[in-house]
């Protein structure tokens, strides 16, 4: 048996491609930055970080991106010795590719596509061409969504004629995530429906002509858990299929895990993997009858093996790590020490500034149990830093440490909807020297914990997806700040799973 999801955490929106051996999948970042995270596999079972894809300001503008705008979902395809990839920038509001032969880049400059839109998908014909499809408006009368679809120039964004609709998709709400594939000689239409909420599921279609008209799959939706309500796993959708030779089909797709028992999830939208067969009529089910599962059968012959722990060494070069800032890099902010091992950050601004360019490092919370730690040199702190969990500018907490004198502090800051209050305040007696900080994590509270007294607790409902005023797509990050001054952190960072604390 494997366990989904296969990778944890916020990881939304999966793509996947096979080259040279390896497997790869990039999953949304939106206001993050670097932009477009890269996992890697050999087995399909055991995947870990490999790199960004826009890794640079001059690829990436987030300067302004409002929470949960920014990069949407992007897609990864392999062909012709180079590696593709297409995404959407929902601030600026267009989609564009690039490309290089190596994963790890460099990536060519972006090339704009189209300007509408979102969720934009390539696919190589068996003679070389390459398709586009994006979501949009299908009528501007109406505004109905379906998706569009046309030849182009994988390497200039150049469209090679006109984009017209080529479905307006199976009559859900929130058509998006269009994939296409070919086997047996049908072009195969997969999306998205119902919104990436409760709803959401996926559909198939299918046409002779790489143009359509497109017919629906008539069991559709070929994955959906929307009338699941009472299972660990909801928001099944955006699903991306592979095949792994010899007619063996896997897909990737995301969906949430609830906290307790409400619909509720302070991970985000991770990234699940299912085996799709196929009908004797030739349509594609994902799952057990469009239904998954927490623990499922071995897609491939590999052992999955748990990770346990996440080390971030301040030794080593921050961009080996899955570790996100907000918006800009702000890299003179991180100044990273290596041969003591020490990161000093120079907080600009306070967090919860609107549109703002927050001084943090932050780590996807992986499971809901979990610890998160860190070391502040209580000497050089000036101004307040600590350690925060976060969802969003108007959803976290955080752990200020500030010093007075000869004295330190540390207070709870919490920050929910349009208010914003600190709840706790403490003496910590060790004012000198290397302070432990560490956030720990269950199903329904965040501790946070300064030289090993407990400071305050949250419950996680304000940290969870579903209790934000606005769309939140992304997952609660755990990691360290500085704000209105400077912060060395000592000998890394970590972030420890367990099943039970």
């Amino acid at each position: 048996m494997f366990r989904n999801p296969i990778i944890t955490g916020f990881n939304p929106d999966p793509s996947i491609c096979y080259a040279d051996g390896t497997y790869y999948i990039v999953t949304s970042t939106f206001e993050y930055f670097p932009g477009v995270t890269i996992w890697e596999s050999k087995d399909l079972m055991n995947w870990t970080y490999c790199d960004s894809v826009l890794k640079t300001a001059r690829h990436l503008d987030l300067d302004r991106s409002p929470d949960s705008l920014g990069l949407y979902a992007a897609t990864l395809r392999y062909h012709g010795g180079r590696f593709y990839m297409v995404t959407t920038n929902k601030y600026l509001k267009f989609n564009f590719v690039v490309s290089a032969e190596n994963i790890h880049g460099p990536w060519t400059e972006p090339a704009v596509i189209w300007k509408t839109g979102i969720d934009p998908s390539l696919f190589f014909t068996e003679d070389g061409r390459c398709f586009y499809t994006s979501n949009g408006e299908i009528d501007p009368y109406t505004k109905s969504r379906g998706i569009f679809g046309a030849f182009i120039d994988p390497d200039t964004g150049k469209l090679l004629e006109p984009l017209l609709p080529i479905s307006g998709g199976c009559g859900g709400t929130s058509t998006e995530a269009p994939h296409i594939y070919f086997r047996n000689g049908w072009y195969y239409l997969i999306l998205a429906e119902g919104g990436t909420g409760m709803g959401h599921h996926v559909c198939a279609l299918r046409s002779r002509d790489i143009h359509g008209p497109y017919e629906s799959c008539p069991s559709n939706p070929v994955l959906s858990h929307a009338n699941r309500k009472g299972h660990d796993i909801q928001c099944t959708g955006h699903a991306d299929l592979i095949d792994l030779g010899s007619d063996n089909w896997i897909a990737v797709f995301l969906a949430t895990r609830r906290n307790t028992t409400v619909p509720l999830t302070t991970l985000g939208r991770e990234t699940f993997m299912a085996p799709v067969t196929w009908t004797d009529d030739d349509w594609p089910v994902i799952g057990q009858s469009g239904h998954v599962e927490l623990s499922m059968d071995d897609v491939v012959s590999a052992v999955q093996k748990r990770r346990d722990s996440l080390f971030v060494d301040f030794t080593r070069s921050l961009s080996d790590y899955p570790v996100l800032k907000i918006r800009v890099p702000k890299d003179d902010c991180y100044i990273r020490n290596a041969e003591e091992s020490v990161l000093t950050l120079v907080g600009q601004q306070k967090l919860e500034t609107p549109l703002g360019h927050p001084t943090m490092l932050l780590l996807r919370q992986p499971e809901f149990n979990s610890v998160f730690t860190a070391k502040l040199d209580a000497d050089s702190l000036e101004g307040t830093a600590g350690v925060c969990a976060w969802l969003q500018t108007n959803y976290h907490a955080r752990l200020e440490i500030r010093r007075e004198n000869d004295a330190v502090f540390a207070s709870m800051y919490r920050h929910v909807h349009d208010f914003g209050a600190t709840t706790t305040e403490k003496k910590i007696p060790k004012c000198h020297g290397e302070i432990d900080l560490s956030i720990v994590t269950t199903n329904e509270w965040y501790e946070f914990y300064a030289a090993g007294i407990l400071v305050d607790r949250i419950s996680y409902a304000s940290l969870t997806t579903g209790c934000t005023c606005g769309n939140c797509f992304t997952g609660t990050m755990l990691g360290i700040f500085a704000q209105e001054g400077k912060a060395t952190f000592i000998k890394g960072m970590s972030l420890k799973i367990k099943e039970t604390i």
